[in-house]
């Protein structure tokens, strides 16, 4: 083990030594003097002290310490580039260099480190070797304790530094900002009955001044508390910050007037017009654009009617509110925001990313580009068809929703059906026999969002028309398993003044396109409350925490998950600063408003950890059988399909009966490959280690790890937990949560500019209730309707912008199958078992990425593709993937631009 600390004078009492002979020591270390962090915080030097792993002072009941030796900073550093640090106790030579750098501080000896600074703050750092509690050698066993407590022990009075590692427990009572009045207070989550939540990461913040129940957070947005240990680097949040602002750039501005004939035969005309009266010198930017707005306003002027009276536009000049959409995508070039934007922007973005696109758009006229949505990339209207409507809830951003319709569940919503129809009752029992057989042949589905039905009455207002929907779909026979709906129910409460509750059929027409405008409306909010954010992000947190506070990181657990949870506490801290916070973007784009994460917090209370393993999901959902065990070794591929070397393919095939209620259910077909490649890789990594259940048992740090994710960290929920003491459980709890991590993660996020960048496929709010037939036929202009239903064109032009932030992946992310290139697996006995059976986890990624290849070319399959022709790809593992560059060094790596289209499945929630 290595000691350092600070310069400043705080060496601990020297304890009785042998003196036996020196041992050189030998490795690579960089410093990190970040303004952010430094593990100096005199900044002037470190002190590095190794302990022996084997052989134990008897007094300190540690490992026997070495002599200190300094490492000076600077240019310093380059002259002391070989500084020696001699052991006084024979011990295993365990060789490294040193190397310096001004700006990293980071440790790939086979040591622990521990600084001491004026501030008294210590750290350790444990060797790359990893070992059970049981098998902890003898004179590292109280400095494991030592170093497990201090992370588990509370955190100071008073604001946080930096550089502190605390990791704590606490409820959402940060979302809120009651000192800015009523419009801004929102109830605490967690630890209540009435409003269950997971628990977050304590950061120390004081109390507000008003309610002391509430945390007042950081004075800027960016700089709030989180561990050095999870931050995300530095490159990586201004990549994150820039692509805001560039979505922000790309969508917000003001989209172009179409040209006169004459503005595509001459650009500058009417700047040369002007100067042709004016000295160029004599005219700015800003007279033109005033001289251009003019003559705009003059074009959209109509000419009287010949009664006298104002005209009456032609139909073929409607307005198409879809043209006015797609205006958003094209190349343009922008110079400003529109006032009443920037106003509105004001209150929902950073002053950091609003000032940054200000000055960038002062700067000079930018020229964007973006890419269109997936969804009308081939066809504008291919999401209005029912059956791309019904595959988008097993192939696009929220498949997780979509369940069986049972015959005793059918039979109840019959009698609602029954009071709320009021078309054709043929109709009404020609619908009852169709679902009653597609009952019979389990091919018959249910989306329900119902549960809104108790919060219509506070969230309808203000401007939002919301229903509580209920979507019956029947799906094909095999092999064109096509899904789509068959009937629709809308609800209101019953003492609402606003609407009427209404069941619909197909034969309504317009009405029943109207109603899906409803459902995706539903949809679109459970998917960004439920599906991600609390099923993801949210539920994830705590255990986060738990291993931090409860797994050594000698731990074997510790390492096996540490790559899972890269830069998860910074991202989430991030959503609750800026999208998750009252009066913040999800509170503007959803209906659900400023009742959203009080929603999340209703529907946390079905939550189970037991139903998140995928083929327990699957199962509750949509199947018969459940996977038994891991999948033994990729089968052969009878086809002829051959590597470029010539070599025979492998595919990955399920062992056990997985027959799926729908074959062609992309997210589940897949999934369940992906599912299943982890648990064999996860069985294979604790095969290592633990030999039999007691190894289980025994393990003191998994059992206390288990048991504070319970008790603590998602303390209001009691249902769906089972006890850790066997290597099965242990090994599916496992699987669980890198599944959650990884797979679940990337099927519900990557794909929502594909989906939702398009807001009549996913709009996040309505405005208008569905007229009545009659009014439907009487109506004039559909198109301005629809515009009036939509969300306005600021809430759309944003929610597009923050679908194209979501759905980029970063240039640092580590992928599933990759490994991190600062942390190299450890330097075990059995390191050559692991390293090899991590290269089978990998061959099968790349084999199951074949699998999707070939069931993405299958067109008979049509939920892979739909009128919108989008190959299915959220659950594609990308292997060929590269990784992130290991050196910093200019002109070695350049980061690459990525396509927002491309894809893969990254490793932890890092977005």
């Amino acid at each position: 083990m290595v000691e350092t600390m600070g310069c400043c004078g705080l060496l601990q009492a020297r304890c009785h030594r042998h003196d036996p002979q020196k041992y050189i020591i030998q490795g690579e270390i960089e410093i990190d003097r970040s303004p952010w962090f430094s593990l100096c915080a005199s900044g002037s030097s470190v002190v590095f002290r190794l302990y022996s792993r084997d052989s134990m002072d008897p007094t300190t009941r540690k490992g026997i310490e070495s002599e200190n030796t300094f490492v000076m900073k600077g240019k310093e550093l380059e002259r002391k580039k070989h500084e020696v640090l001699s052991m006084k106790v024979p011990m295993k030579v365990i060789k490294f260099k040193l190397k310096f750098e001004e700006r990293k501080f980071h440790y790939c000896c086979g040591s622990w480190v521990y600084p001491i600074t004026k501030t008294g703050f210590k750290r350790i750092f444990f060797s790359d070797q990893l070992y059970l509690p049981t098998k902890t050698p003898q004179g590292l066993v109280e400095l494991r304790k030592k170093e497990l407590q201090k992370l588990q022990a509370p955190g100071p009075k008073g604001e946080w530094n930096p550089w502190d590692r605390i990791y704590d427990y606490d409820v959402y009572n940060n979302l809120g900002d009651p000192e800015k009045g009523r419009l801004y207070d929102r109830p605490v989550l967690g630890d209540s009955t009435n409003f269950p939540y997971p628990r977050r990461l304590k950061t120390g913040y004081l109390n507000c001044q008003h309610d002391h129940s509430r945390e007042s957070g950081p004075a800027r947005c960016f700089q709030f508390y989180v561990p050095p240990d999870e931050r995300m680097s530095d490159e990586k949040l201004q990549e994150l910050k820039n692509n805001f602002v560039e979505a922000l750039i790309r969508f917000l501005p003001p989209e172009p007037t179409l040209p006169h004939l004459w503005d595509g035969e001459c650009p500058d005309f009417v700047t040369k017009v002007a100067h042709f009266f004016v000295p160029k010198a004599a005219i700015s930017k800003k007279d033109v654009r005033f001289i251009r707005s003019i003559i705009d306003f003059c074009r959209k002027l109509k000419l009287p009617s010949s009664h006298g009276g104002p005209s009456r536009s032609d139909p073929s000049e409607e307005q198409d509110i879809f043209e006015d959409i797609i205006g958003f995508f094209p190349d343009k070039e922008v110079e400003e925001l529109d006032d009443s934007d920037k106003q509105r922007l004001e209150k929902l973005v950073p002053k950091e990313i609003l000032d940054q696109v200000v000055a960038t758009l002062a700067l000079k006229r930018q020229h964007v580009s973006a890419q269109l949505p997936s969804i009308i990339a081939e066809e504008k209207f291919a999401s209005f068809a029912d059956t791309e409507f019904g595959r988008q809830m097993l192939a696009g951003t929220n498949p997780v929703r979509i369940r069986r319709l049972k015959k005793e569940e059918f039979s109840l919503l019959m009698e609602s059906f029954q009071k709320k129809y009021q078309g054709n009752r043929n109709d009404l029992k020609a619908l009852e026999v169709d679902v009653e057989e597609a009952i019979k042949a389990s091919s018959a589905f249910i989306l329900d969002h119902h549960y809104l039905e108790q919060f219509l009455k506070m969230i309808n207002g203000k401007g939002v028309c919301a229903y509580a929907t209920r979507t019956i779909l029947i799906a094909d026979e095999r092999p064109y398993e096509t899904i789509k709906p068959v009937a629709i129910e809308l609800s209101l409460s019953e003492d609402s003044d606003d609407g009427c509750s209404m069941f619909l059929v197909p034969e309504n027409d317009l009405i029943w396109e109207f109603a899906k405008f409803h459902v995706a409306s539903n949809d679109a909010a459970y998917h960004q409350l439920v599906s991600h954010w609390l099923h993801t992000h949210a539920v994830v947190e705590p255990f986060i925490i738990a291993t931090r506070r409860q797994l050594s990181v000698m731990h074997p657990i510790h390492r096996l998950l540490d790559p899972h949870f890269k830069d998860t506490l910074h991202i989430n801290a991030l959503a609750r600063a800026v999208f998750l916070n009252a009066g913040g973007i999800l509170e503007t784009l959803l209906f659900t408003g400023e009742y959203s994460m009080e929603l999340s917090s209703h529907l946390y209370k079905e939550w189970r950890f037991d139903k998140q393993a995928l083929p327990e999901d699957l199962l509750e959902r949509v199947r018969d059988e459940v996977v038994s065990g891991p999948m033994e070794q990729v089968g052969r591929d009878k086809s002829s399909n051959k590597a470029a070397t010539g070599a025979e393919q492998t595919m990955f095939e399920v062992d056990a009966e997985v027959e799926l209620v729908l074959e062609d259910y992309p997210y589940a077909k897949d999934g369940i490959e992906i599912w299943t490649a982890i648990e064999t890789w996860v069985t294979e990594y604790c095969n290592v280690f633990y030999h039999n259940d007691n190894d289980v048992k025994e393990d003191e740090e998994i059992q206390e790890w288990w048991n504070e994710i319970k008790t603590r960290g998602h303390k209001d929920r009691n249902e769906g937990w089972y006890d850790i003491n066997t290597f099965e459980s242990l090994v599916k709890a496992l699987t669980t949560l890198i599944w959650i991590t990884s797979g679940l993660h990337a099927a519900v996020n990557f794909g929502q500019y594909g989906y939702g960048g398009w807001p009549p496929n996913r709009p996040m709010l309505l405005r208008k209730f569905l007229p009545k037939e009659e009014e439907v036929y009487e109506e004039v202009n559909i198109m301005k309707f629809v515009e009036e239903m939509l969300p306005d064109k600021f809430q759309m032009k944003l929610a597009i912008a923050v679908m194209d932030l979501l759905s980029r992946h970063t240039s640092e992310e580590v992928y599933l199958g990759q490994t991190s290139p600062q942390k190299e697996w450890p330097l075990i006995e059995d390191q050559s078992i692991i390293q090899k059976k991590f290269k089978e986890f990998r061959e099968n990624l790349e084999a199951i990425e074949r699998n999707i290849k070939e069931r993405n070319k299958e067109y008979i399959l049509m939920n892979r593709w739909g009128h919108a022709k989008i190959p299915y790809k959220l659950l594609y593992p990308d292997t060929s993937k590269p990784m992130p560059p290991i050196s910093k060094e200019k002109g070695k790596h350049q980061p690459e631009k990525m396509d927002i289209n491309e894809r893969g499945i990254p490793n932890s929630i890092s977005i």
